[in-house]
């Protein structure tokens, strides 16, 4: 209670623009690296407020500013304090937001350079639970209806091959399943091939040739469906691999590339989990880290060498977006929680982000609590009481008879 005082005292005041450390103007990103970085919160569900006691400690300042409050105790273990932690980004987007407002923002201009001939890429980042699969299957549909809307009845206009990342293996969702005798359902496994220019193709994936919107659609909702998940604590249908769909525009000779990251875990969170899960975890982590290493080689250098690109089946399965820099558009939308239990996850995610997008790692700002911590009555000793408090303090002399 006494956190969240502090935070509706702290964000009336911000409303009101008298608080220290004021939203600034987002910084202009790096000249031809066509990257942009987007944050989307999502809201507070009723069920973590009410079962888990959580509360929201994110504040969005439209239109490129975001403040984490981290809400913690000194080493005291008595004195509580909040760590405001402030970061910028080219646009943010709060709990309140459609989906639709973020395909105009984020994703809209990768479609229409796709169909120019040039390379689209967005990646989803986030924590497990924070919403990136939900954005991303709204992204997908918007992108659909546009990328149809020149589509002449000459020939293919488009195709969509959708992959499985699970560490280093390579799984086409496209394809019929293949039984190995145990398990029904399995996706067939690829390989990934270097081609004579430096990219990766995935050899033998499937190749399908929509001809409506509803029909790509229809191709990208079964890719997903598809995947593999698990339950965490912080989602019980997480998504424990990365989802690559390639739409390559037939005329054009463009491609958009929809890149859902898998949900990152700390450590303890899977310290329960099996070895298997925990190998796994450790995985998805390496290449997520392999992926921002490539970003930040093409925000900085402008290209990507090849040795990073090489580093994992992520970064090869996206080679054309780094070796074809001077026409690529890139867009990372983070996503977060506003959960207090996923403070630290948030953090880690609104700072990756705004590294990549050549802004730091954020500000912070300290703000101490102990006013409003419960004042204890102080009280004297005995042997410094005043006569009045002595008198006080005797019981009063009894009454003589009569």
């Amino acid at each position: 209670d006494m956190f969240m005082t502090a935070l509706a005292t702290y964000q009336l005041r911000r409303s009101k623009g008298a608080s220290l450390g004021e939203a600034e103007e987002p910084s202009a990103n790096f000249a031809g690296s066509g990257l942009r970085v987007y944050l989307r919160k999502r809201p507070l569900f009723e069920k973590e407020a009410q079962q888990r006691g959580d509360y929201d400690i994110a504040t969005i300042l439209p239109p490129g500013g975001a403040i984490i409050h981290n809400c913690l105790f000194q080493a005291d273990l008595k004195t509580p304090y909040i760590q405001h932690h402030k970061f910028d980004f080219d646009h943010v987007f709060d709990e309140r937001a459609e989906s639709t407002e973020v395909y105009d923002a984020a994703a809209r201009r990768l479609v229409e350079g796709a169909l120019e001939g040039c390379v689209g890429t967005m990646f989803m980042f986030g924590q497990t639970g924070s919403g990136k699969t939900h954005t991303m299957s709204s992204i997908q549909q918007c992108a659909s209806h546009d990328l149809f809307a020149d589509a002449c009845g000459e020939g293919p206009w488009l195709s969509v091959q959708f992959v499985e990342l699970r560490g280093n293996r390579t799984f086409d969702l496209l394809a019929p399943s293949v039984s190995d005798g145990r398990d029904h359902n399995l996706r067939p496994e690829l390989r990934l091939r270097e081609q004579g220019d430096g990219s990766y193709g995935a050899e033998g994936a499937v190749d399908l040739f929509p001809t409506t919107p509803e029909e790509l659609c229809e191709i990208m909702q079964m890719a997903q469906s598809r995947r593999a998940t698990s339950a965490t604590d912080a989602n019980s249908v997480s998504s424990r691999s990365h989802a690559v769909c390639r739409i390559r525009l037939c005329h054009s000779k463009g491609q958009l590339m929809l890149v859902d990251c898998a949900g990152t875990e700390r450590k303890k969170d899977s310290m329960y989990h099996t070895k298997e899960r925990q190998q796994e975890g450790a995985e998805i982590n390496a290449s997520l880290h392999a992926l921002k290493e490539c970003i930040r080689a093409l925000t900085t250098q402008q290209r990507v060498p090849s040795h990073a690109y090489r580093a994992s089946s992520l970064t090869k399965v996206l080679a054309d977006a780094f070796i074809r820099a001077d026409t690529a558009r890139l867009a990372v939308v983070c996503t977060a929680s506003p959960c207090a239990t996923d403070t630290e996850h948030t953090i880690s995610t609104l700072r990756m982000g705004s590294a990549l997008g050549g802004r730091g790692d954020g500000h912070e700002q300290k703000q101490l609590l102990s006013d409003l911590m419960p004042k204890k009555e102080w009280l004297a000793h005995p042997k410094q009481w005043t006569p009045e408090q002595v008198c006080e303090w005797l019981p009063p002399p009894p009454r003589g008879p009569g």
